[in-house]
């Protein structure tokens, strides 16, 4: 459930600095998508009807432009939803409407297609209101009326939405040098505003503690968190695993702000962005090179690049999970990238493996590890302790393959995706596991028997 709120501020804000808000969306290929509203409104006017049925549900529409202060309810005429027959031309728009569609449940989309004709029913009321019909609309609207609708549809928000952005506080972040491109930014919590967030934070996020933003430009808050998972994904690869997964009681912040009028923020309720991990990930000059990989993949323009988005979904979901039930979502990321590659997954995963690390990785011990994934994905095994490959591995291997997955699968992301510009975040604890290593507390020295090394 989203609980929104909107009150107008004082505010001269970075997003009104960037002229976005009031961009359109690119329509594409008008023919392709004239001939797709065609369709839609065939649909959409097949599934009102005029009589009351079992199948059929009550679904008012306005039937005339609302006078300012007036009640909409008092200029609503009643027809009759068949909710059946908005599953074509829901799947239909998903398939061949705009991408950023891609991020929305069939549900939605069906919703979208309900306010169109609850707004838009005046264009077509007049051929309808003296009509006592039982059939649908389509049988009683002329052409002329069809097309006017078509026209209505194609120079909508769903067709040309309006480009926002939704801004993410993120606890676990540190901003010294802010980044900033065409489809996102991270920056300090401060840069949201004119120097100081403090009235922000205290206003809208109480006394939680904001790092930092993840600011998203997007058509949709569903596309801006399909965006921010891309984005929250690749920032956990920058971390070793401990720091990763060294989950505390710190408590992150929620929610997000969205601005749909100058001097207007609108506030929703959502779940953490990110786990409560202990240390905090610091974006400085030095991350911008790799950083702006991002960006392409956020446009998912090509195979390649929706595959990486796809992997690094993946890796941000599975970043929450504990340890016995991450590792199946890790091995979905390698799917992600390298599993299309060759005549079956374990062929195009394995050589997939070996290009990208380059390094004398065991086929067998590949191999082993694909089993433990099997057992889990054929219903083997609930979790990774429970396959019964588990043991067996670390006996022949001396290694965790818990371990062994998790190094493999960042590793693999870091150089396929990002390559040689992947800048790892400085071991916070570099001082204290010095001061550990001179007094005896921990080896001085590694023998580690993991499949890869975490770094380089």
């Amino acid at each position: 459930m989203t609980a929104e709120s909107s009150e107008n501020t004082e505010l001269k804000s970075y997003w009104q600095t960037k002229n976005t808000g009031t961009k359109l969306m690119s329509s594409g290929n008008s023919r392709a998508y004239q001939s797709l509203a065609e369709e839609l409104i065939t649909g959409l006017l097949r599934a009102y009807f005029g009589k009351r049925a079992p199948d059929r549900m009550i679904d008012d529409v306005l039937y005339d432009v609302v006078p300012p202060g007036h009640s909409e309810h008092n200029y609503t005429v009643r027809l009759f939803l068949k909710p059946s027959a908005l599953t074509a031309p829901a799947i239909m728009l998903k398939g061949r409407g705009p991408s950023y569609l891609a991020a929305h449940s069939l549900n939605d989309i069906a919703e979208m297609l309900r306010k169109f004709l609850y707004r838009r029913y005046p264009i077509i009321w007049r051929e309808t209101k003296a009509e006592d019909f039982d059939g649908s609309l389509y049988e009683l609207v002329s052409a002329d009326c069809r097309s006017a609708l078509v026209a209505a549809l194609e120079n909508s928000a769903i067709f040309r939405p309006r480009i926002d952005y939704t801004a993410f506080p993120i606890t676990p972040l540190a901003v010294k040098a802010d980044f900033d491109c065409e489809n996102f930014s991270l920056i300090d919590v401060h840069s949201l505003t004119e120097g100081s967030a403090d009235w922000l934070n205290e206003k809208y996020l109480g006394t939680k503690e904001v790092g930092g933003w993840v600011v998203v430009k997007a058509a949709s808050v569903e596309a801006a968190k399909r965006d921010r998972r891309v984005v929250l994904g690749a920032l956990a690869l920058a971390m070793d695993q401990q720091h990763r997964h060294g989950f505390t009681l710190r408590e992150v912040v929620t929610g997000y702000l969205r601005f749909p009028a100058p001097q207007s923020i609108s506030t929703s309720t959502s779940g953490p962005h990110t786990p409560p991990i202990g240390s905090s990930i610091t974006i400085e000059n030095a991350d911008h090179n790799w950083l702006g990989k991002l960006p392409a993949i956020l446009a998912r323009s090509s195979p390649l690049t929706k595959r990486h988005g796809k992997a690094l979904e993946y890796y941000y979901r599975a970043w929450f999970m504990d340890e016995s039930d991450r590792c199946f979502l890790l091995f979905m990321a390698l799917n992600a990238i390298f599993g299309q590659n060759g005549p079956s997954f374990a062929v195009g995963m394995k050589s997939g493996i070996a290009e990208t690390l380059n390094e004398n990785i065991e086929e067998k011990r590949l191999d082993a590890l694909l089993r433990i994934r099997n057992t889990m994905l054929h219903g083997g095994a609930p979790d990774l302790f429970a396959s019964s490959n588990y043991l067996e591995y670390a006996q022949k291997y001396s290694s965790d393959p818990s371990t062994d997955v998790q190094l493999l699968v960042a590793k693999c992301l870091r150089r396929h995706i990002f390559g040689d510009e992947f800048r790892c975040q400085d071991n916070p604890d570099t001082e204290a596991l010095e001061f550990a290593r001179v007094q005896g507390l921990i080896p001085s020295e590694s023998d580690s028997c993991s499949i890869v090394s975490e770094w380089p």
